[in-house]
């Protein structure tokens, strides 16, 4: 006995099909951002969990890792630990603990090129991290794939930041974010997701060591590219960076 094909109607229920003009609901599990513009943008209202999420930079040390810094210090402990792998500077242990993220919840690796993925792939076919931040410049969109296949099912929280140059570029992320420095906010804007694209970046406070307008473009470099976790007031002590070189 033939079985009866679905109606349209009941597949336009499904949580993983979405209409195109339409933000799609959550096909994963999502944790909020901490961020309320960003959650009510994101499918499903926050980050996804077991899926890829890609973060564009055009420079940087503009506020990508302030950007992550409500849901890392929210996580709970007993998800496992936080891995950085490759970052491009040294974690700095005090901003990290001063941020409300416990040290003993970091795991660092240091590696490069293709032995940075193949970690990455391997840490998050695990399922023992809370969340995964990995420093990808030259990945493609094959070792990309196998990352999005390790994470699928999984609980964790997956980052790859990339530069600006790879916007243009073929990724199985379903989540692409853009990051910018805007008018004294962090401009994000959302190049791939499950829905209509935004009609202009959203504009977003984050934590700063120097003030938005001390900070430039062609600023950013070796010297002044550390990540930062608390903006500069003229009656505050200098803050500390995530990671510097």
């Amino acid at each position: 006995m033939a079985t009866r094909a679905p109606a349209l109607a009941e597949l336009l229920q499904r949580a993983d099909l979405w209409r195109g003009g339409r933000l799609a609901g959550a096909a994963v599990s999502v944790v909020a951002s901490g961020h309320a513009a960003l959650d009510a943008a994101l499918p499903g209202g926050g980050w996804p969990c077991g899926e890829l999420t890609e973060l564009l930079c055009r420079d940087a040390g503009i506020g990508e890792l302030s950007l992550l810094l409500p849901i890392l210090t929210a996580l709970d402990r007993e998800a496992g630990p936080i891995a950085l792998v490759a970052p491009p500077w040294r974690a700095h242990a005090p901003a990290w603990q001063s941020a409300g993220v416990p040290l003993d919840r970091l795991l660092v690796v240091e590696a490069a090129a293709a032995d940075a993925a193949w970690a990455c792939e391997h840490l998050l076919a695990s399922g023992a991290l809370a969340a995964l931040l990995a420093w990808l410049p030259d990945s493609d969109a094959r070792s990309l794939r196998r990352l999005q296949l390790a994470a699928h099912g999984r609980r964790s929280l997956a980052f790859v930041f990339r530069p600006h140059s790879a916007v243009g570029n073929a990724s199985p992320a379903p989540l692409r974010l853009l990051l910018s420095t805007g008018e004294e906010s962090l401009a994000v804007e959302l190049i791939k997701r499950r829905g209509p694209p935004l009609a202009r970046p959203l504009q977003l406070q984050v934590a700063r060591p120097l003030a938005w307008n001390r900070q430039r473009p062609h600023q950013a470099g070796p010297a002044t590219a550390g990540l930062p976790v608390a903006e500069r007031r003229p009656s505050a002590p200098e803050a500390r960076q995530l990671v510097r070189p």
